[in-house]
């Protein structure tokens, strides 16, 4: 892997965007990493898609260093506000999107805002398509996001019932793994909790944004895991269902190795 490259910084009114910026290809590449990573992990893509793209490899708010100081709680308009204020002092006019995991969904959200300028849109096993019930019930309500914010300060009790569901098979035992990897320190839980009520308005529209795939010229490109048990390929039928025009690429792996896998393909 190269040497990470530096770290730049766009601020606006109460919001810092952490960004890297790496290869000279003439097209534009606006990156969104996974939960727990940051920007550094797209640097996998720089030796495969630097001569085609120059790539903005974007930190998600509570991860890496951008920094978001107002209403914690993000919404569309916002995030269109100051992705339009980034790419107006960057000087880019069309661009491409890829997402991974939790970057999935800021990727869709930003289709959504943008679609007429896109040229390219690489989902890499994309949140935001298929919402989940355990998520639907930690976030959706005041009373469900105080039950989950129990749950995380009383890890043996999530334990105990994560494990219970998993016998009943109403939770796969890869699924619990990750679950516990995830949530194995204090820091990581409050992560898990922020990241997850925080970004819960950022919820793409996938009937409006097929509308907006199957109008405009989007290159539209998919990849998932064969063995992934977080995202796994079934998530992707709500878009795929409606789309006239996609590309799929399902790779023998699980969740973790798909930005590796996905940047020899692209």
């Amino acid at each position: 892997m190269p040497h990470a490259t530096r770290i730049q910084f766009f601020d606006v009114q109460d919001t810092r965007i952490a960004f890297r910026v790496f290869g000279s290809g003439p097209a534009v590449l606006l990156a969104f990493h996974g939960f727990g990573q940051s920007s550094v992990v797209f640097e996998h893509l720089q030796r495969a898609i630097g001569s085609r793209f120059t790539v903005f490899a974007i930190d998600l708010f509570l991860h890496g260093q951008s920094l978001h100081t107002g209403n914690p709680l993000l919404t569309k308009t916002s995030w269109q506000r100051l992705l339009d204020a980034f790419l107006e002092t960057h000087g880019i006019e069309r661009f491409s999107l890829m997402g991974f995991s939790l970057g999935g969904r800021f990727a869709l959200a930003t289709t959504e805002a943008f679609a007429s300028r896109v040229d390219e849109l690489l989902l890499i096993a994309p949140d935001g398509i298929t919402r989940s019930f355990w998520y639907q019930l930690a976030t959706s309500t005041r009373a469900g996001r105080a039950l989950f914010r129990y749950m995380l300060h009383h890890l043996p009790i999530l334990t105990d019932v994560g494990h219970t569901l998993v016998q009943l098979g109403l939770l796969n035992r890869t699924a619990m793994r990750f679950a516990e990897l995830s949530l194995s320190t204090p820091a990581q839980r409050d992560l898990v909790y922020r990241s997850w009520t925080q970004f819960r308005l950022i919820s793409p529209r996938i009937p409006a944004i097929a509308q907006l795939l199957n109008t405009h010229p989007v290159r539209v490109r998919l990849f998932a895991g064969a063995f992934d048990r977080i995202v796994p390929g079934r998530y992707l039928l709500p878009l795929t269902d409606r789309l006239h025009r996609f590309e799929l690429t399902v790779f023998r792996t699980g969740h973790n190795h798909l930005i590796e896998l996905t940047a020899e393909r692209v």
